[in-house]
């Protein structure tokens, strides 16, 4: 009989995406294995193509499933599927009593988290690796012989058919250079300044690139600001699925990002990438893993890092980890990796 795992991670896309490599290593492992994953529901296509997978469970937490009756309901259906191991790489209070009460034998968790006495086996998080190497460590327990590293996405042919859609009706061809921004983030003091994201974009365009600007729905006032009216920047903000990201950001020959999500999209596909940072650092594990990255950030700054996420406003109220980074060497930068 098959064994069957579970991996909850209801954090962020970008936390999602880097538990992938767990789905790898433990079907390399266990051809057999039963492999299901809880995630939040903006975070379901991130593994509804994904082949190894052989179920989603969505989690609402902050919707319709909040609260205890929600819980309740998470629980009743993780316990009808009988699992046989829990891995969390999610260190969150909510992630442990679902661990607790889904009474699944063998349940492991980081040592760091919240309620980690729930947890059969407790793993000291490492330090000073990625975030997936932190993660692959979760799996110790289960004696596996090899570890697979690597962040695998999967689009479909609507996904292709919808991104090359768009770069026919601006005539784009396989010969241009198209160049992906990300000006945007959760948090607010990881924005590098929407003025210095149109410098770089309006540089890049009158060098002949391409440039897509990419974002949720909370970015499209960001978005405008960049785009300033330039034929040769498209702006998508709003507009993509995450499996459409998948596909367009494998086919950019660069991402230009803050420390967001689209950095561990560009990973799994070996985009060149460069990423800014501020508040954060990358010791934090979330640095792009593509052969050809660049890392820009304000050395020596004494109030960095503020904090693991970032925070609402500077509370130092200079920002000089962002305002310091002139658009001039994100420009550069680019054109090197170009």
């Amino acid at each position: 009989m098959s064994k069957r795992y579970l991996i909850i991670q209801t954090a962020f896309l970008g936390d999602a995406i880097l538990t992938e490599p767990l789905i790898e290593t433990i079907k390399h492992n266990d051809r057999d294995a039963f492999i299901g994953i809880v995630v939040i529901p903006s975070n379901v296509d991130v593994f509804s193509l994904n082949p190894k997978v052989d179920v989603i469970i969505p989690y609402d937490k902050h919707g319709e499933d909040n609260g205890f009756l929600g819980l309740k309901k998470l629980v009743s259906t993780i316990r009808g599927y009988r699992f046989d191991y829990l891995i969390a790489p999610h260190t969150s209070f909510r992630t442990s009593t679902i661990a607790f009460f889904s009474k699944i034998p063998t349940r492991i968790g980081f040592k760091e988290a919240d309620l980690s006495f729930v947890y059969t086996h407790r793993i000291k998080k490492p330090a000073g690796v990625h975030e997936v190497e932190k993660n692959l460590e979760l799996l110790e327990p289960l004696n596996f012989k090899e570890y697979i590293n690597e962040i695998r996405l999967y689009w479909s042919a609507e996904n292709k058919r919808f991104i090359e859609g768009i770069f026919e009706a601006y005539s784009i061809n396989s010969s241009d250079k198209i160049i992906v921004i990300n000006p945007s983030s959760v948090w607010p003091t990881k924005r590098w300044p929407k003025e210095y994201f149109k410098e770089v974009a309006e540089e890049l365009t009158k060098k002949g690139y391409w440039v897509v600007l990419i974002g949720t729905q909370n970015d499209i006032a960001i978005a405008d600001f960049v785009k300033n009216n330039n034929d040769r920047i498209i702006d998508l903000t709003g507009k993509t699925r995450i499996k459409d990201l998948f596909y367009l950001i494998a086919w950019a020959k660069l991402l230009i990002s803050n420390d967001s999500a689209p950095v561990h999209i560009a990973s799994a596909f070996n985009t060149p990438t460069i990423e800014i940072y501020g508040p954060t650092v990358p010791e934090f594990g979330f640095y792009p893993l593509s052969s050809k990255s660049k890392i820009i950030q304000i050395e020596n700054l004494p109030c960095r890092p503020c904090g693991k996420h970032g925070s609402v406003s500077c509370k130092q109220k200079h920002f000089k980890c962002m305002r310091d980074i002139k658009p001039h060497v994100v420009i550069d930068t680019a054109l090197q990796l170009l």
